[in-house]
This record gives C-alpha cells, structure tokens and sequence, in this order.
C-alpha cells in the first residue's frame, strides 16, 4: 500500500501497523522509522507517505489533514483541498514523491 497524508496545520496523528521497518517520509522532513503498533507522531503542515505491505490505521484530527490510500503500483491522487493548500509545491516534485518506491531518496524542491 502506498498511504500519502496530506497535513494542513500542525497535529498529534496516530499511526497503527502490523510490520516492522516502515518509514514515514515527507517532502521537507526527515525519515521517521516506524515500527509494528501503535505510534503518535507530530506532524507539521506538508505532505508524508509511507510504503507498506498491508492496510495503515491513521487516526486523529481529520479536519487537520487527509489521507489517500492506493495500492503500490498506484500512486496516491491529490485531493481538491490538497491540491489547493499545496498549489505552490512544484507539480512534478509532488508526483515524483508521491510515486516514487523509496519517497526518502526524492529530493524536495
């Protein structure tokens, strides 16, 4: 599964898995490991993803950010309000992120 969360104000989300060695990756953050369970981490606004093998629980505040989900050989589409708080990202550094297998290697713009 490729999971994208778009964040738009800073927030406390939860993100629950069953596998071992995720990474949470954003455009302009450091990689952040992820290990099997539960984990809150703080997220600043931008856009995240992570790269899994199986469904992602992520809980808290939606009205603070949104997550897209596709499978793997899919990429993650942006959604209207992504799409508006984050016209000024660079549309082909956006995607290039958002497909790219291993998100941590994509240089931000």
């Amino acid at each position: 599964m490729r999971t994208a969360i778009f964040v738009y104000q800073p927030a406390l989300i939860t993100i629950s898995t069953s596998e071992h060695d995720l990474e949470l990756c954003g455009m302009d953050a450091a990689v952040v490991p992820l290990s099997g369970g539960s984990q809150v981490q703080s997220f600043t606004p931008g856009v995240y993803k992570i790269d899994s093998s199986h469904c992602l629980e992520v809980t808290g505040d939606t009205s603070l950010f949104e997550i897209v989900t596709a499978r793997k050989d899919n990429d993650p589409s942006l959604t209207s309000r992504a799409s508006a708080c984050f016209a000024s990202l660079d549309a082909v550094a956006l995607q290039a992120f958002l497909s790219a297998p291993d998100a941590k290697q994509v240089a931000s713009p």
